[in-house]
């Protein structure tokens, strides 16, 4: 058993070759077409990438400052970083980069709603800075747009203007106001330097005005930003355009206005801390120089200049009380300060940040609010008080105060409940120098009040002098880390890409149309599908397709591939069992009409009758004769139906002979179409005619009806010793095969061998009967070699 699947083995792989080899010589006869289809396709890749500009890509490098604190304030005590940047979302930043607001800025900074193009010889160039050889000044609505305009130079001082979609052309001079339907405009040379350098006489120039909505909507469709790793810092900004300097022109100004816009927001900040520590100060200032008058009139009042010793010795140890209680009066200020703040500020300001509270929930949500109030100031450069964000943010930050103020109240409830603990814990001490003189404790009570706001006074000052200096030399947000590079090899076209892609598409898409034909055509194409269908029926011959100007009956001694796969026939039949004595009887029969069985039965029994073999050809179609019409011979003349039914017809009187003067060939026709061919042909009638015939042709050729829809040859097969069974190429639908399978498998028919007929001489499939012996002219051969090629 192992033996045998190692020989099968080779078997199935030959096969499989075998079935590779026959696909490819299917689709490589159609090989023009896909040279065609090449040559197309890559033609247009190559003016596609001949008129396509190449646009380039740019990309910078930007790191987010985390630690940001200004200026060092340590050497103040209790001081701490005004702005304290330690937190850095590069998803926020990343959205802030590619915002509409930031992208406004660039364009307006560096003009970038008017457009210029140099047309050349075969593409359109985008032009910038220094390659503009004059400027427009548009008087027009900025958020306007204007259709392309194209301007040729005739000389320094004159100029062709022309619109397409409006035919509008003139001739003008630089400086001239043009007006255009409702545009106003006019175009201005750069200096007379330029004017000289790069104004080239008949240079055609495009500009075209965008509306600053259409203007940022592409700008920031061009624009992308993304992290370069999960842990880093770094943004990537980058982006894709025709013109190198364009590009990084762009991208170095947007870094440039998120720094600006970076700082301004922080600056904002700063100032409204200071101007809050400021208004402070002027309040603590009134009250410190109340205290001070008070403490002189008391001291003059009661001829105090010092406090004796004892006085300090017992005050002393009443000291860490008194700081506690100092750290809680403080707070209280701070928090009644913050708290006439918020009463008095107006909607949606900024409230002080870091003014000294002790509470990081209070501090927090002041941080939250501020960032929202900013947040929201951005957003009214482009939208209304209207609008749904704008109406989101306002409730964020109503509810953001409430939870403000609510913080505020708890913890300034907790510092009074705080207070009246110290307060107990004082008039504990208290008592225990109620010795002192009463002047001695209204003294130490002016110098505390006189303490706590000295010290209230010099914390806001440090904080208004913190604030100050941050916000005139605050620092960049972002650190550069690569300025705006583009890569020389553009990213679009790509040329090679375009080039293999195209050259692929031309393979798949006339493959594909191949395909599909082949999928749809139920046609019998070549004889590897008969065999597969019919594997027990030996093809017995293949017969040629013939030109519309080509005979369709051989000729004597002719060499052409007709004739000689007619011979072929011929000798095949002899290996089929027709070489026994006596007369041989062949039937030619087909599925259907049209299939060529008449044309095989003339020719079959004219290279029969060549070998001086007497040859007889009958035509038993009594439904559908034809053979009259291959021989011009009139269709009324005496046939085989009149001896079918006419018992006193005599054979002779029905024989034609020698229609064709080459051949030993004599002829029957069918005759009269009788209305009841299937009866005459299954009396003894037909049997005794071929009985007759035997006795003096060698060979006898009966051209049957067609076997799907009449039975007339299945009536008679039993006299045929072969049967041809004709198919024809790409004309016998497949699904026939299965009517041919019947026939054989239940022995309707005796012998049969299959004829293919209309075989195509030319591509991959082509049969050359010549085999280079000398049976066709050299012409001929050589034309059948190029039919492949």
């Amino acid at each position: 058993m192992m033996e045998n699947q190692s020989q099968n083995s080779p078997q199935l792989e030959s096969n499989d070759a075998e079935d590779i080899k026959k696909l490819l010589i299917k689709y490589l006869r159609y090989w023009p077409a896909f040279i065609l289809s090449a040559v197309i396709f890559v033609s247009g890749a190559f003016i596609y990438l001949r008129y396509t500009p190449n646009v380039y890509q740019t990309s910078a490098k930007i790191k987010v400052l985390k630690d940001q604190g200004g200026i060092d304030m340590s050497g103040f005590q209790g001081s701490s970083p005004l702005i304290d940047l330690s937190k850095v979302n590069l998803d926020n930043e990343a959205e802030i980069l590619k915002s509409r607001r930031l992208a406004e800025n660039v364009i307006e900074n560096l003009g970038l709603q008017t457009q210029f193009y140099s047309q050349g010889t075969i593409k359109t160039f985008l032009l910038w800075g220094n390659e503009i050889p004059f400027q427009v000044a548009w008087n027009l609505d900025q958020k306007r747009s204007t259709p392309q305009f194209e301007l040729t130079l005739i000389n320094q001082n004159e100029f062709k203007l022309f619109e397409t979609e409006s035919e509008f052309k003139g001739t003008f001079q630089f400086g001239d106001l043009i007006e255009f339907e409702d545009y106003s405009f006019s175009i201005l040379t750069k200096g007379e330097a330029s004017l000289t350098e790069n104004l080239d006489e008949n240079k055609v120039y495009k500009f075209s005005h965008a509306g600053l909505d259409n203007a940022v909507t592409r700008l920031t469709s061009k624009v992308n930003v993304e992290n370069v790793g999960d842990r880093s810092e770094i943004l990537r900004v980058s982006m894709n355009g025709e013109n190198k300097v364009q590009n990084e022109a762009i991208i170095n100004n947007l870094i440039y206005q998120f720094n600006k816009d970076g700082v301004d927001d922080n600056k904002k900040i700063a100032e409204q801390t200071e101007k809050f520590a400021s208004e402070r100060l002027e309040f603590l200032f009134e009250e410190l120089d109340t205290v001070e008058t008070d403490l002189v009139d008391f001291k003059k009042e009661s001829n105090l200049v010092t406090v004796e010793s004892s006085v300090t010795e017992l005050f002393s140890k009443n000291a860490t009380a008194e700081g506690e209680a100092f750290k809680i009066a403080t707070q209280l200020l701070l928090v009644e300060a913050l708290q006439q703040r918020i009463e008095q500020m107006d909607n949606y300001a900024l409230l002080p940040a870091n003014i000294g509270l002790s509470d990081g929930e209070v501090n927090s949500f002041i941080e939250k609010y501020n960032e929202i109030v900013l947040k929201r100031q951005e957003l009214l450069v482009s939208s209304t008080e209207n609008s749904l964000v704008i109406q989101e943010i306002n409730q964020q930050l109503k509810r953001l105060k409430q939870n403000i103020v609510r913080t505020v109240d708890a913890y300034q409830s907790g510092l009074e409940i705080s207070k009246r603990r110290l307060d107990q814990k004082e008039r504990s001490t208290q008592s225990n120098i109620s010795s002192l003189p009463e002047k001695e404790k209204r003294l130490r009570e002016i110098t505390r009040q006189q303490l706590v706001k000295e010290r209230l006074y010099v914390f806001l000052l440090q904080k208004r002098e913190e604030a100050a200096l941050t916000s005139a030399v605050m620092s960049d947000i972002a650190k550069v880390v690569d300025y705006a590079y583009t890569a020389p090899v553009p990213v679009s076209p790509k040329s090679r890409i375009v080039l293999l892609g195209s050259f692929l598409l031309s393979l798949i898409l006339p493959f594909g149309i191949l395909y599909i034909k082949f999928l749809l055509n139920t046609k019998i194409n070549d004889k590897e599908e008969i065999k597969s269908y019919l594997p027990n029926l030996p093809i017995a011959g293949e017969i040629p397709l013939l030109n519309k100007n080509e005979d369709t009956l051989i000729r004597k001694n002719s060499s052409d591939a007709l004739a000689e796969s007619f011979r072929i026939l011929r000798t095949n039949l002899n290996f089929m069992g027709l070489n026994k004595n006596g007369a041989k009887i062949i039937f030619v029969t087909s599925t259907m009409k049209g299939e060529g069985k008449t044309f095989a039965s003339i020719n079959l029994a004219a290279t029969i009758s060549t070998t001086r073999s007497k040859c007889l050809l009958i035509g038993a179609d009594l439904r559908n004769p034809q053979i009259h019409n291959f021989l011009k011979i009139k269709k009324d003349r005496a046939g085989l139906s009149k001896f079918l039914y006419d018992e006193t017809t005599a054979i002779d009187e029905l024989i034609i002979k020698n229609p064709l003067p080459d051949f030993n060939l004599d002829v029957v026709l069918s005759g009269e179409i009788p209305p009841n061919p299937s009866e005459l042909l299954v009396g003894n009638r037909f049997e005794e005619f071929l009985n007759e015939v035997k006795k003096d042709y060698e060979y006898i050729i009966v051209d049957t009806a067609p076997t799907i829809l009449v039975t007339d040859t299945l009536l008679i097969s039993k006299y045929a010793d072969i049967t041809l069974y004709t198919i024809r190429a790409n004309y016998t639908d497949i699904q026939l095969l299965d009517h041919v399978r019947e026939i054989s498998s239940s022995k309707k028919l005796n012998n049969i061998g299959i004829v293919f007929n209309g075989v195509e001489n030319t591509g991959a499939y082509a049969y050359n009967y010549g085999y280079g012996y000398g049976y066709q002219t050299s012409t001929k051969a050589k034309r059948n070699r190029l039919k492949f090629w």
